[in-house]
């Protein structure tokens, strides 16, 4: 799949499968999300446009939720911000890395013996300064331990660590909406976790004991870098990571939390910054997931937020940080597959604690055309598309309300931020 830009996106609808009710097991068996479409030829010829800017968005996966669709294959919820030289990624969805080293790992080749061959392993992460997380779901963070593995081995992390934010322990479990009585996941199969509910850096320590196998030996065998010397995991919420901001109000976990709890209204706060970007967050409404973060990322070249998973009231925090921004990447979920898919749904019925996840934990097709003319974005960008099979025709209506750029986001396609730099040759 080659790497696309924003200018020229021949996009083609694939056939759904027929019928409502074949699309609709997928939901109730497995949860929302998946893989979109394909959207990229084969041998389609590469754009370069965008690479033609300082800075520019790389989209790797565009899809969200704990499967894949049929007729799919959009990876999960990932991007890369491009600044110069300089990468930063947001989120690590399922085939997030793939998708990766499809954007950026062009190798090296020689001939050798009357044969090209590859002449050397690349790194081409090395320019991968930090990695940020919107918030524990695994469609935004299930390809972490590919990463973490190959990345070690395409140079991140070296001099200087590499950054990876995340957020904390939340300190508790959800409440129980689905009347599930069976046993929670606090332990493994020998050895007992020390919390149900970990954040980046638990979770970073029990990816490199789940596999240190294969981690060790690259170490001891084959000269691979010692993963936690090259890390340095913050938490977001952790007073020893990046607190949380002066008057914020910690949910107490000996109570039942409600959104005011989860998503109170709150100004951006610093992440992280360097001496190309700055980086600001604010919480959003994924209930009951908490915490769950968006993210600005502001450049001399302009700005981008991507808003992580959200439903379209976040008590103004999206507005605020994204307000004026360049490009504002949100997710989106059609309300036409929602009301099919789960037509009939009552309280007590299997079908229905999803449902109303998906009512409440996302923003309808129908709404987030509002919520970019509400922060006064120039560029919307629809990603996290669920479910990623979501017929092109369909996903246009997100630019009701919305009189700025509408671009409905692909695998590997690139958006450039500020004005373009000459043209060169590629």
């Amino acid at each position: 799949m080659p790497i696309r830009d924003v200018k020229g996106p021949r996009i083609h609808r694939r056939s759904l499968l027929k019928g409502m009710g074949a699309l609709a097991l997928a939901p109730l068996m497995v949860g929302l999300g998946g893989r979109l479409a394909n959207a990229h030829p084969a041998g389609q010829k590469k754009k370069a446009d965008a690479v033609n800017h300082r800075t520019r968005l790389v989209l790797l996966g565009t899809t969200g939720g704990m499967t894949w669709w049929p007729g799919s294959d959009r990876a999960s919820a990932s991007q890369v911000l491009v600044v110069g030289d300089a990468m930063y990624v947001i989120d690590l969805g399922f085939g997030a890395t793939h998708r990766m080293a499809q954007a950026f790992n062009h190798g090296k080749f020689l001939t050798y013996r009357g044969q090209t061959i590859q002449g050397d392993l690349s790194n081409f992460l090395a320019k991968v300064r930090a990695v940020f997380i919107t918030h524990m779901h695994m469609d935004h963070l299930g390809d972490y331990p590919t990463f973490l593995e190959i990345g070690a081995r395409a140079g991140f992390g070296v001099p200087d660590k590499l950054k990876i934010f995340g957020p904390c322990n939340r300190g508790r479990l959800d409440e129980n909406v689905s009347g599930y009585n069976g046993m929670v996941q606090m332990a493994g199969v020998d050895t007992p976790l020390a919390t149900p509910t970990p954040g980046i850096r638990q979770t970073t320590d029990l990816i490199l004991q789940a596999f240190a196998t294969t981690f060790n030996n690259c170490t001891h065998d084959e000269n691979y870098p010692e993963i936690p010397n090259i890390i340095d995991v913050k938490e977001i919420g952790d007073p020893n990571g990046v607190p949380w901001p002066a008057g914020f109000h910690v949910p107490d976990p000996a109570k039942i939390w409600t959104r005011a709890e989860t998503c109170p209204a709150m100004d951006p706060f610093p992440i992280y910054s360097d001496d190309l970007v700055k980086v600001s967050a604010v919480l959003v409404d994924h209930a009951q997931v908490y915490p769950s973060f968006a993210f600005r990322f502001d450049t001399e070249d302009g700005s981008v937020v991507i808003s992580g998973d959200t439903g379209p009231d976040t008590k103004g925090n999206m507005q605020k940080l994204a307000q004026g921004c360049d490009v504002l990447v949100h997710e989106i979920i059609d309300n036409i597959w929602v009301e099919g898919s789960f037509k009939g749904a009552k309280p007590g019925d299997p079908a229905w604690p999803l449902y109303q996840h998906v009512l409440s934990a996302h923003t309808a097709l129908d709404d987030v055309g509002k919520v970019a003319a509400s922060c006064r974005a120039k560029t919307l960008v629809l990603s996290h598309i669920g479910p990623g099979n979501t017929p092109v025709a369909r996903l246009r209506q997100a630019q009701k309300g919305f009189d700025g750029r509408l671009i409905i986001g692909e695998d590997l396609m690139q958006i450039g931020v500020g004005k373009a730099l000459r043209r060169t040759r590629v």
